[in-house]
């Protein structure tokens, strides 16, 4: 098991989600829009005014930056969760379980007990974590499939 945790999201990690939210395969997997690097810099600003989303920096050994997840939509009891290892080379090594759990972990600090997320449907690999790790499938829209998961302390990593 990798030792991976959470950190916030500076700029450091701005600048490496440029880098990664650029890679052709890691967009496509995450359905990524295109993007200026002025609107990053001003999603980035405008962070700390939100209140219905959380970005966090996904790190290895407490010194490798991986990529990044979050919650986003967050209403009083649910949220979508979303997240991407940037880092290619440790796609397939299990940490994308441990995302999971950080996020759950995280959602039930605030008081989310049901998340969801959207995955396009060509996304084999993501769509196996999700199943594996109790979200169900709810609906189909367009090329995205809809899966959502009831988190409680059990849960817990």
């Amino acid at each position: 098991m990798q030792n991976i945790s959470l950190v916030t999201f500076d700029r450091s990690f701005l600048e490496k989600s440029r880098l990664w939210l650029r890679d052709p395969e890691i967009k496509k997997l995450i359905m990524a829009p295109d993007f200026t690097n002025e609107e990053q810099e001003l999603f980035f600003a405008s962070l700390p005014e939100k209140t219905d989303y959380l970005i966090f920096g996904l790190i290895l050994n407490a010194k490798i930056p991986l990529g990044v997840l979050g919650l986003k939509n967050i209403k009083k009891d649910s949220a979508e969760y979303w997240g991407y290892i940037g880092e290619k080379q440790y796609w397939g090594k299990g940490i994308g379980r441990q995302m999971l759990a950080l996020a759950e972990k995280k959602a039930l600090t605030i008081g989310i007990s049901r998340l969801w997320l959207k995955v396009v449907e060509f996304n084999n690999r993501a769509i196996r974590l999700y199943e594996k790790n109790g979200y169900c499938f709810v609906k189909k829209e367009d090329d995205l499939l809809i899966y959502e998961k009831k988190i409680k302390k059990d849960d817990e990593a």
